[in-house]
Order: structure tokens, then sequence, then C-alpha cells
């Protein structure tokens, strides 16, 4: 290291004046560093990103993506066993993603794992076993999710998921819930998705969100995450998609949000934020994975329970109406996954390799056509961790992946300044 000679003229504290600059200059330096991690600039790219961090003199782990995608009751089961699969081979927790995206149900998953909520016990929890024994997420202390085990402890998944559609009181509009959404989609209709379309031609729905809200409440009552996490929901009155939590967007408690992006349209009512009304984030996209694109991450997850490379397989005759609702449903996932395939290219180009998780022929076995059926939620969620596992497990597509999540839950449990 080269030696600081002190200039002529200066007196013998020159080496204690050099070593507070150096000092101020490294603490100049990581702050503007973490600025730069917290809003990268758009563009850039993972290297660029591990680049500045090296700059700021500080050495972290990856930086993980999640993006959670809808899907119902049923899409929420499918994503919490797809999470605690993860965790159970990688070892390391979703909970601790940098930014989390959610769309629909995936917003409750979402809202969820940004506030602390350990995976394995969503995962517990939607398939009924006790909630003993789970270790608090990081960030996250004992005592709090002790609490919060007990409050949850005392409801089944059962019976908080069949309260879930209280009506409204109020005579809601019986059609066209969004005159600009549907002028949009006549001016520019390659530019305007379809469901987007449809949701502006039909009236609003008459089931209230409040119910979903409650149980993001027994987290947290008001206010927003300490982890970065959006949930995607669409303003009816501009046709325009938002990202709730993201800089920019009107501010809102983080329950209400989740309540946003799950009204589903023609269903749910429309929640009303900063005087606008939202509905269902999935009316633009059911995953909204290209919100990810730029944002230096070095890898992105996205599960997406409505869409699937595998068709259903059936046992014997299929009956003229069952196989003309399987085929409806077959068109829809293949429009689905060609959005996906869409948004995921788009965050490649920016530098970001993005794994996808979807539903396999196993899981649609057990997964109903009706994504609103809680009976089905436990099945579900316990086919989905094992199909999860099997693929980490086995599929060479994932090494890399895992890798980066290895080192991702190597320097939660090793942080730099520990080694310092």
């Amino acid at each position: 290291m080269k030696e600081t000679v002190p200039q002529p003229g200066c007196d013998a504290r020159w080496p204690e004046v050099a070593v507070a600059r150096g000092a101020l200059e490294s603490e100049m330096r990581s702050a503007r560093t973490a600025e730069l991690w917290q809003n990268p600039p758009i563009g850039w790219s993972p290297w660029l990103a591990r680049a500045a961090d090296r700059v700021g003199g500080n050495v972290r782990g990856p930086r993980i993506g999640l993006v959670l995608g809808g899907g119902g009751v049923i899409g929420n089961a499918y994503l919490s066993g797809v999470l605690e699969g993860i965790r159970r081979v990688s070892g390391w927790d979703p909970v601790q993603s940098h930014i989390t995206v959610g769309t629909s149900a995936g917003s409750v998953n979402g809202a969820f794992s940004a506030l602390g909520v350990p995976t394995e016990g969503m995962y517990r929890y939607i398939t009924g076993e006790p909630l003993t024994d789970i270790e608090a997420a990081p960030g996250t202390s004992a005592a709090d999710w002790e609490a919060l085990a007990r409050a949850f402890a005392g409801h089944s998944d059962m019976e908080l998921t069949e309260n879930l559609y209280p009506r409204t009181g109020i005579l809601p509009r019986p059609f066209l819930s969004s005159p600009r959404a549907v002028l949009r989609g006549l001016l520019r209709p390659q530019h305007t998705p379809l469901e987007l379309f449809v949701s502006g031609l039909i009236g609003e729905g008459v089931v209230s969100t409040r119910n979903i809200g409650q149980i993001i409440e027994r987290v947290q009552e008001r206010g927003w995450s300490s982890r970065e996490y959006w949930a995607v929901a669409v303003d009816l009155e501009s046709g325009n998609r938002v990202a709730l939590g993201r800089q920019g967007a009107p501010v809102t408690d983080i329950a209400r949000a989740v309540r946003a992006s799950c009204a589903i349209p023609a269903f749910f009512a429309p929640v009303r934020i900063a005087g606008r009304r939202f509905v269902d984030g999935g009316v633009w996209s059911v995953s909204n994975l290209d919100l990810l694109a730029g944002r230096g991450l070095d890898l992105v997850i996205c599960i997406n329970p409505m869409s699937s490379l595998e068709g259903r397989s059936y046992e014997g005759p299929v009956d003229r109406f069952t196989g003309a609702v399987h085929r409806i449903e077959g068109r829809a996932k293949q429009r689905i996954g060609r959005r996906l395939g869409w948004e995921r290219s788009r965050v490649e180009r920016k530098g970001t390799p993005v794994v996808l998780l979807q539903p396999t022929a196993s899981d649609l076995e057990v997964i109903p056509i009706n994504l609103m059926e809680p009976a089905a939620r436990t099945p579900v969620a316990r086919r989905a961790l094992e199909t999860t596992m099997a693929a980490l497990e086995t599929r060479p597509e994932w090494r890399e992946p895992l890798r980066i999540l290895a080192a991702a839950q190597k320097a939660v449990a090793d942080p730099p300044e520990s080694r310092s």
C-alpha cells in the first residue's frame, strides 16, 4: 500500500488528517453506491451494478427479483408450494428478495414475503400444519413472528378463504366501467391488452375485497413494508398499469394495495386509492414480469400459476362440454404464455437472466378449472412443493440459478460487516 507523505508545511498531525479524510471519502462512496443500488439508472446491467459496488468498497450478494403471478385462491396455494420448494432445495428464503412484484393472488404472497412472514409459515398454514418450530425470517424478530403465528393459529386457512366474498351493498355500474379503457382499445388495439378492453366494457363487481385486506392487516395494519414490494393494479380512470409501492405511484397502505391488485373486474368492486378506481393487475398481465427490466438484478424468479407448457391428461372419454371447457383453458394458457415469453425476453435483453416456474402436467392433475375453489388449496400446495423440488434437483437449467441463490443466502448469513 502506498504510504501517505505529508506535504511541506504540514504538522505532525498529517497522518491523522489523512486517515480521517480517507474514512470520509469511503463513507461518501458507500452512500452513493447505496443510492445507486436502490435506484439504478434505466438500462444498468448486473455487471455494472456490481462494479459500482466494488467502487464503493462493498461486497454484496446477488440481487434477486421475485415475480408472483395471479391465479385466484388456487394460484395463491400453488405459489406457496413453489416458494417453499425453492427454500428447501436452495436454502434461500424468498423473503430475502431484493424486490418482489405481486399481481392479483401473487400480491398476497408477495405482501407476506415483503412483510417478513417466513415462506415455511405460509406453506404450513395453507396445508394445515402447525406453525411451531419455524425460524423467523431475516429482519424479523422471533417475538414478532411468534405473535403473528399465534394470531393466525386461531383461524384455519379454509375459514379465511371461504369468507373472502362479502357483498359491498352498493349498486355498481352495470356496464362500461372504464370508457377510457374502451377508447384506448379501439384506437390502439395492438397496444391494449384484450382483458383491459373487456374490463372497460363490462360493469363493476358487487363483492368487497375488505376481507382480503384484513388478512394482510393481521401482519401490518398501516403503512408499507421495509422491503421493496410492488403490488400491480390497473387504474380504471386512465386504463394504465400502476405498480403500487413504486416511486411515483399513489401512496396507500400495503393492505389496500393488495385489495386493489386482487379486485377481479365484474366480480370484486374496484378499490379507490387517491380518488381513483383500481382493479386487478391481471387485467394488464397475469405476471407483469417486464416491470423488472433494467433494474440491475442478478436473477429474476417468476412463478406464474396461470400458464403452462404442458396440458391436462385424461383417463377415459371426456364429454363434449368438459372437452370444450378444457380447450378454452388451453388456448387461454397459450395466450398467457406468449405474453409471458415476451416479458421474459424484455428482461433478459437488459442483462438479467430469468427462470420461470409454471404448473406441470402433474400439478394440473390437482388444479381445478375453478381457481376460486378453496377445498383444493392443500393438495395443490403439496403437489407444487413436490414438483418444484424435483425440477430444481434434476433439471440442468437450474444449476446456475441455484448457485446464485446459494451466494445470496451466504451473503445474508455472513454479511460483509461481520467479516471486517
